[in-house]
Parts: C-alpha cells; structure tokens; sequence
C-alpha cells in the first residue's frame, strides 16, 4: 500500500462515519481530501482521491463555503482552480464543534410550535397532556444541553489550542463525589417506576384522536428530519422507538410499536433487542396475557448524559480507527510525503483526544449543575 491508497482509505473511512452525521453524502470525504494534502488541490486530485464525480465534487466545495475558510486559488498561467482550507486539525475540531451545536438547535426549535399546538387540547384528553409534558421535557432538557455546549464552546478551543482545561466547575469535582452528594446523583439515573397494572388511554372522540395522531405525526416528521445519527435504519429506529415509549408513558406491544411508528416488524424486533441489551427498555410480562410488553427505563436526565456519553464514543472510535491508519503508514519507506501524512494523522487524532476529554467535562458541568438546583432547594428555609 502507498500512500496515496492509505489516503484514498483514509478519506473513505472518515466519509463513512460522518455520512448522515450533520454533513450530506461525500460531504466530509470532500473535505478530508482538501484538508489531508495540506497544500492546494485541484477538482482533478480530488477525484483522484475520491472517486466522486466532477458534479459532486462541484456542489460538495460550495457547501464547504458556507461552514469552513475554503479558499480557492489561481496560479498565474494556470486554468486549473486550486482549493485549501485554511485551517489547523484543532480549528477543524472546533468548527465541528460549531456545526454539532447549530445542528441540535435546530433539532430544538421545531418543538416549541408544537407545544402551543397541542396546549387547547390537554383539557380535553389525558394522552394530549402526557404529549404536552413529554415536549415540554424533551425541549428543557435539549436546551439545558445546547446551553452547555455553546457556553462551553470558547473553553473547547482553549483546551484544543493549549491543552488547558480552564472551566471553573471542575473545582467542584471533590463535591460531586462526596458521599452524601452521591447519592442524589445516582438518583438522577434512577427510571421511572414501573406500573403495577397496564392501562391503555383511548381517545374515544374520533376527531380528537385524529388531531392526535396529526400532531404526532408532525412530531415525527419533524423529528426524523432532524436527527443526527443517520447512518442506518437501526439508529433511526431506535432513536424513534425510544421516544414512542417516552411519549406514551406506559408499557407498548410491539404491534402497537408497529402502527405508531411504521416500520417493519423485522426492525421493530431488532431494535427491541439492541434497547432491552443496553438495558433502556425493560420487557414487562402481564400475568394471564401472552403479550410481551415493553417500557422505556431511563430518566431525562441519564437520556442527557448519555448524549454526552456518545459523543465520547464516538471519539474514541475515531481515535481507534486514525490509530489503525497511523500503524499502516509506518511501515512505508520513511520521506518527505510519508511523515508529512504522518504528521497529520497524529494532529487529527490528538483532536479527537480532545474532543473525548471536552465531552467528559461536559458531564461534570452538567452534574454540577442539577447538583446546585438540588443544594439550593435543601437549603431553603420552610415557612410556616
């Protein structure tokens, strides 16, 4: 292997991770080709890299315009255009980081019309007031999250720049894990009860239901459209399941999964067994019903941190693959292009380091902070 074939390799696997991930397809494998040469490309040597077709390589840069400094260039006596992006591997991280935070904003803003949609309704059906609370949580709790990333963002760029962790919460490291503290934190991972019987809220009222149905579907709509992890059917079933047993507040089958959300038995059933493994569902069996039933398990706050938690996976999935291409460009012949290639794969993995840690701190501000909401309300004096 060359190193051109580790670059084609490289380039193809980062497209493959980030294709649906915020970023159109080809999108992020356009940009690892400018940003891997190090030096101005042309279309023609970015083809050559990517094997993507004239047109798309055409659109994909003009995207890039709009979130990167691409830069395009003309040599004198030279018809050909060059393109560089003039950014470091750590500035390319914080752009990201940009994007990742304008990208679940948008995911949040939808909801609001929602909730003033559904409000003359909650008077006149329990099942439209367990929607209204369900929106009103799922935009408290992705707003409290938004808020954190971008009020955090400035401390991300410090920490990638100078490798300084400067974010005053972490002072409270020692109160978080004190004993008596612990205890309260746990708590916020606590699920929510399970139910002693199996109730199922009809809507008797043919127009009310459909009403219901409607603005759920929008819901729905909406919120596929935005979601952030496309890469499979599977992650797409499972963040929409995930939130069908949210929004009903009670023990579904998976038939009724089926109707409410539409996909096929085959990936309702896969997706069952991912949640029931990772232990967000809990499989519920009634005594003289066959059925089997099914309840989510986890509380707003563990479905907050474990956002965090997936951003650090994922950083250290890519640190894992980055890892793998560094070996295999080691054992080419040592020269000028090779540790040049070498040199940026180091830069774009210690990034990602970076990135794993910055989600870390992230929890510890966002447990600071229900632990103060939890501290001020002890501390309240009653009154008679």
């Amino acid at each position: 292997m060359n190193t051109i074939d580790i670059k084609r390799e490289f380039i193809r696997f980062m497209e493959e991770k980030h294709a649906g991930l915020l970023f159109p397809k080809n999108y992020f494998g356009c940009m690892m080709a400018v940003l891997i040469e190090q030096e101005p490309i042309t279309q023609d040597n970015i083809k050559k890299l990517t094997n993507y077709s004239k047109t798309t390589i055409s659109q994909m840069l003009k995207l890039l315009q709009v979130n990167f400094p691409l830069i395009q260039i003309k040599k004198p006596k030279i018809r050909k255009k060059y393109y560089s992006i003039n950014l470091s591997t750590g500035e390319f991280m914080i752009t990201f980081l940009r994007m990742l935070i304008e990208a679940y904003r948008d995911k949040v803003d939808f909801i609001l019309p929602l909730i003033e949609e559904i409000k003359p309704y909650t008077k006149k059906h329990q099942k439209f007031q367990n929607f209204s609370e369900f929106l009103e949580n799922f935009f408290k709790n992705s707003s409290l999250y938004i808020k954190l990333l971008t009020d955090s963002s400035e401390e991300f760029s410090i920490l990638v720049k100078s490798e300084k962790i400067e974010i005053d919460e972490l002072i409270s490291t020692d109160l978080i894990n004190s004993p008596e503290n612990q205890t309260y934190i746990q708590s916020l991972f606590t699920p929510p009860k399970l139910p002693t019987s199996i109730f199922i809220q009809r809507i008797g009222d043919k127009e009310l239901s459909r009403i219901y149905v409607q603005i759920k579907n929008k819901f729905y709509q909406k919120f596929r459209q935005n979601l952030t992890s496309a890469r499979s059917r599977t992650a797409i079933a499972r963040a929409v399941i995930g939130t069908e047993l949210l929004l009903e507040k009670r023990p579904l089958t998976q038939k009724e999964l089926e109707r409410a959300t539409g996909f096929q038995r085959s990936t309702i059933s896969d997706t069952l067994k991912l949640l029931l493994n990772l232990k967000m569902v809990q499989l519920i069996k009634k005594p003289g019903d066959r059925k089997k039933y099914y309840m989510i398990v986890q509380s707003w706050d563990a479905r907050t941190i474990n956002r965090m938690r997936a951003n650090i996976g994922y950083a250290i999935e890519m640190q894992e693959g980055i890892s793998d291409f560094i070996e295999i460009t080691k054992q080419i012949d040592t020269g000028e292009e090779i540790n040049s290639l070498l040199t940026f794969l180091h830069h774009i993995h210690h990034s990602y380091k970076q990135f794993e840690q910055y989600f870390k701190l992230l929890e510890v501000k966002y447990l600071n902070i229900r632990l103060k909401e939890y501290l001020a309300r002890e501390t309240i004096p009653l009154t008679s």
